[in-house]
């Protein structure tokens, strides 16, 4: 009778077992990833296009996350220091932004968009020992023959109101991609999101020069 108890008792014990264990399965496979923040989102939009982030979005699935900050504190922080700029007493310290930033899953930040104004001016990426770097991509608009820390920069004139004169040229514009993503992600490539990148900042900044960017950039 005592083994007829215990045996039950064991049948019994199992049978919750498997229940718990088959509704924690069940539990784990019907979470939904968290929707990518809102405005981290039309951030990113802003900087490379609804396109470009669409298809990267799908690429990256559940794992995409957009990171950045809203596009009127980076075009606070770029015109302020445009207008503080003066030819004769330019330090050549820069400030950095990242406008938007976008992780992978556990491949952590795959996409970084980098933009701020140059330490090289136009007639130094124009001509001179500037060319054996620089290359004319479009009228007004010059990218470098090997990438750096933060991507392949682009270097183009990009004048603000209130700012002191000669500012476009000799303080310009530059903008770049780091591009890490793999698998499908890879298929949006580095060149259409520094093209979307480049125009998207000009727009945001209001440039007063009127120039076009090229959708080829890279060789």
């Amino acid at each position: 009778m005592a083994r007829r108890a215990v045996a039950v008792a064991g049948r019994a014990v199992a049978g919750v077992a498997g229940l718990l264990l088959a509704a924690t399965a069940c539990s784990g496979s019907g979470e939904q990833a968290p929707a990518p923040d809102p405005a981290a989102l039309r951030a990113c939009q802003e900087v490379f296009g609804s396109e470009s982030v669409g298809a990267l979005r799908a690429a990256l699935g559940d794992g995409f996350r957009p990171h950045g900050p809203a596009g009127a504190d980076v075009k606070g922080r770029l015109v302020a220091e445009a207008r503080q700029w003066r030819a004769g007493t330019d330090d050549l310290r820069r400030q950095v932004q990242h406008p938007c930033e976008i992780e992978g899953g556990g491949s952590g930040r795959v996409i970084t968009a980098t933009v701020g104004w140059s330490m090289y001016d136009i007639d130094h990426v124009s001509s001179g020992k500037g060319r054996f770097r620089w290359r004319t991509v479009a009228d007004g608009v010059y990218v470098a023959s090997r990438p750096d820390i933060w991507g392949t920069p682009l270097v183009m004139p990009c004048t603000v109101p209130g700012t002191a004169p000669g500012q476009g040229r000799e303080l310009p514009l530059e903008v770049a991609v780091l591009h890490k993503a793999t698998g499908e992600a890879a298929e949006v490539p580095e060149e259409r999101l520094l093209a979307g990148l480049a125009r998207g900042t000009r727009e945001l900044l209001g440039c007063r020069e009127q120039l076009g960017v090229p959708d080829d950039l890279l060789p």
